[in-house]
């Protein structure tokens, strides 16, 4: 590879001194050398600093800081902060507790060069448990066409599947307001923000995510916040398909709305459930009043919140569509 352009890795962290040297490690053992590596602490308690410390003496490409008060506290804020501090004319994020394999910037790198009207490069992965055991491998695929890939459950939009085109995201950032959902916000925003993205896809596993008790996805998280931003984000991907009348996409993510009030209605957030189901425009009158009465129900007997997910979707989008 003759041109040498220089990638940003960003990478957010919180408390995990006992796992980002592993993520760290992988970065030093690319085989390919002109990145820098920008490490954004989020507040951590533990012994992170001391750990970053070892590799900044070890080598300079590596730069770390503390996400400032200018930008709210969670990987969203730090994510921002990092890509207000790079410089590389390609980036990628990358989490704390995965792995590179030692040629993923390399393989990722190598279409940009290639073609030069190339925007976004994209990796299969893996999916380990706390063994090391391969649970699934994602992303082994793609269509031609990113939304269709996400709405089958072809693609995943996590943040380190991308490789992106500086230039594509100067005046895009995530979403400092969402306490979940993020990377769906950012990617779905991206890929929609033009039509005419040359997306790459390369057929290899090229990282791997660890599961382990501090991951995001270990456990149900109960923080209405979190609810709330799920289903924000699920909302906004469903007026998009149906803006767009992508028939499975409305199916999909109207099902993944109504899944998320069930799981605030399960929780005891029944003002949260009411607010949005009133709102919910994908819904004729008559099922909003049934399920009004399985709110009630909820309430009175903890039975009703799995209604929300039985309702016809294909049925109340053709209601939608009438009204």
């Amino acid at each position: 590879m003759k041109e040498k352009p220089l990638v940003s890795i960003i990478i957010p962290t919180y408390n995990r001194a006992y796992l980002i040297g592993g993520t760290l490690d992988s970065v030093l053992a690319q085989s390919y050398t002109n990145w820098e590596c920008i490490i954004v602490d989020d507040g951590s308690t533990d012994e992170t600093a001391d750990l970053l410390i070892q590799y900044l003496n070890e080598d300079k490409r590596f730069k770390f800081y503390k996400r400032p008060d200018s930008h709210k506290p969670g990987g969203n804020g730090a994510r921002n902060y990092g890509f207000s501090k790079s410089s590389g004319k390609y980036i990628q994020w990358f989490d704390s507790d995965d792995i590179m394999m030692s040629d993923f910037i390399e393989a990722k790198l190598r279409p940009f060069i290639i073609n030069p009207d190339t925007d976004v490069v994209f990796s299969a992965f893996e999916n380990v448990n706390e063994k090391g055991e391969r649970t699934r491998i994602a992303n082994q695929s793609f269509s031609g066409n990113i939304l269709d890939d996400l709405v089958d459950g072809h693609v995943s939009f996590g943040p380190c599947s991308f490789m992106l085109r500086r230039n594509k995201i100067a005046n895009m950032g995530y979403d400092e307001t969402l306490k979940k959902n993020q990377d769906l916000d950012f990617f779905f925003r991206f890929f929609t923000s033009s039509d005419s993205l040359k997306i790459v896809h390369v057929n290899k596993i090229l990282f791997t995510v660890r599961t382990h008790d501090g991951s995001m996805s270990y456990h149900s998280d109960k923080d209405i916040l979190k609810m709330v931003s799920i289903y924000q984000v699920y909302h906004m991907v469903l007026n998009y398909f149906a803006a767009q009348k992508h028939t499975k996409g409305i199916y999909r993510y109207k099902q993944r709305c109504l899944n998320s009030l069930k799981v605030m209605l399960r929780n005891g957030y029944y003002h949260e459930v009411v607010k949005r189901l009133i709102a919910f425009q994908y819904l004729s009158i008559g099922q909003k009043v049934y399920l009004m009465g399985c709110i009630v129900s909820q309430f009175l007997i903890k039975r009703g919140a799995t209604q929300f997910v039985i309702i016809d979707s294909q049925k109340t989008f053709k209601d939608f569509k009438s009204d």
